[in-house]
């Protein structure tokens, strides 16, 4: 009886270990790569966009809710660009005395005189909150061409557009309040919609530059007399000296509230793959090292796989009824191609099938003539039953028919010729016999 119970027990407590082990063997190393990130992120709202494309690899409560601090002053620097020129000049205002106590400032003081670009450098690199306001104050008086416009009305049209870009941008869950992201319950985000709105920004190439710096001097204009300012990036992955220094970053902004917590947007670039990370409510050093961790756990998992390039011989086709001295078969050219970013361990199950147009098959080969870039077919590329891409396939290059006397013509010229031939051997055959019988009479 006790053996019995014992053998029905270690059965129950077997199967739910095998399954267990199994489901280890099965998971695909992207799966137990999540699983690990999953286990020990501190973030609370994460994101990790790859470029080109915007496909994302990993998210954490994406769709939720956060308050973004600093980072909101990538939309601010977005724009700056978009309304105004670089070499354009600011003079600050009294925006500046609006800034919230404690803030993170760049050293602009009420009158100085600075270009767009410098301006720009101080919202990204030391992150200045009275730039941002300078910044907000500016481009919004370009915007409507309003140069006496007052601060105030200034101030709540930038916000104004700050939210019509969102919209257009797709970022749907965002509302800002200000310029900075000084902390307003009514400002707020989410990791997807900052990744949206810092893949837009990416576009602006003076955007990427001041990301990336380490460290930028500025030539101001202080009561008419020439100022040096010099900024240092606030986001440690880019410095060499600091422990949390990731060799593939390449920017972007950094941010941090009591309420918010640490705020990155970081971005990192291997090869041709880029990699745009969002990390709200985390602290002001894990959130570095977790940027990291997402870094390599993007480079290491995933590809920008080119499938098929554009004009691509993809298969060779057997030919009929082609003229004399045409090939024997033809290169069907893909007729537009396509990458994607895959996990490195789906790239060999990647099929493909081939469908030729019905209209030309001649059994398994395609009929002459056929015309360069004719539609020829079709190629439909699948991973593991899914369509990743169709395109059409193009004829590589004309190929002419037969001409019809080399099917109907040469036979029927040939053929009186036989005759000619069988009737003389006939007679020749035919004489020797009657010279034959005349001799034996």
């Amino acid at each position: 009886m006790d053996e019995a119970w014992r053998g029905a027990t270690l059965q129950r407590l077997s199967l739910p270990l095998l399954t267990f082990v199994v489901l280890l063997l099965v998971l695909s190393p992207v799966v137990q790569a999540q699983e690990n990130l999953g286990a020990w992120l501190e973030a609370e709202g994460v994101v990790l966009m790859a470029e080109p494309g915007g496909k994302i690899l990993y998210e954490k409560n994406s769709g939720e809710r956060f308050y973004p601090a600093s980072t909101t002053k990538i939309m601010t620097a977005l724009l700056l660009l978009e309304h105004t020129s670089p070499d354009e000049m600011v003079t600050v205002g009294e925006e500046v005395f609006l800034v919230g106590p404690d803030s993170s400032t760049s050293g602009l003081t009420l009158g100085d005189r600075i270009s767009v670009k410098d301006l720009l450098y101080a919202i990204m690199l030391p992150s200045g909150n009275e730039a941002a306001y300078a910044a907000a104050v500016y481009a919004a008086r370009q915007a409507c061409s309003r140069p006496e416009m007052p601060v105030q009305e200034a101030l709540d049209y930038f916000t104004g557009l700050m939210n019509d870009r969102a919209r257009e941008l797709g970022a749907l869950h965002t509302h800002f309040a200000n310029p900075d992201g000084y902390h307003d319950p009514d400002h707020y985000t989410t990791a997807y919609d900052l990744a949206l709105i810092a893949r837009e920004a990416l576009n602006k190439d003076l955007i990427r530059k001041a990301a990336g710096s380490r460290a930028h001097q500025a030539a101001v204009l202080r009561d008419g007399s020439p100022v040096t300012l010099k900024w240092f990036n606030t986001n440690w992955l880019l410095h060499p000296d600091l422990p949390h220094y990731y060799s593939r970053a390449t920017g972007l902004k950094t941010g941090h509230t009591p309420e918010a917590g640490g705020t990155l947007v970081a971005t990192a670039a291997d090869g041709d793959l880029e990699l745009i990370a969002v990390l709200l409510k985390s602290t002001t050093e894990s959130r570095f090292q977790e940027a990291a961790s997402l870094f390599d756990y993007g480079f290491d998992h995933f590809r920008l796989y080119r499938v098929v390039e554009e004009g691509e011989a993809v298969v060779t086709a057997a030919l009929t009824g082609q003229a004399r001295g045409e090939a024997a078969e033809i290169p069907a050219l893909a007729a537009s191609g396509f990458s994607d970013i895959l996990p490195v361990e789906d790239i060999p199950r990647i099929g493909k099938t081939v469908n030729w147009e019905s209209r030309l098959l001649s059994g398994e080969a395609l009929k002459a003539p056929l015309a360069e870039g004719e539609v020829i077919g079709r190629v439909t590329y699948t991973l593991d039953g899914t369509v990743l891409f169709e395109t059409e396939l193009l004829s590589g290059r004309d190929v002419r028919a037969r001409f019809p006397w080399e099917w109907t013509a040469l036979p029927a010229l040939l053929l009186p010729g036989l005759l000619i031939l069988a009737v003389r051997r006939r007679r020749n055959q035919a004489r020797p016999r009657r010279r034959s019988r005349a001799g034996r009479v």
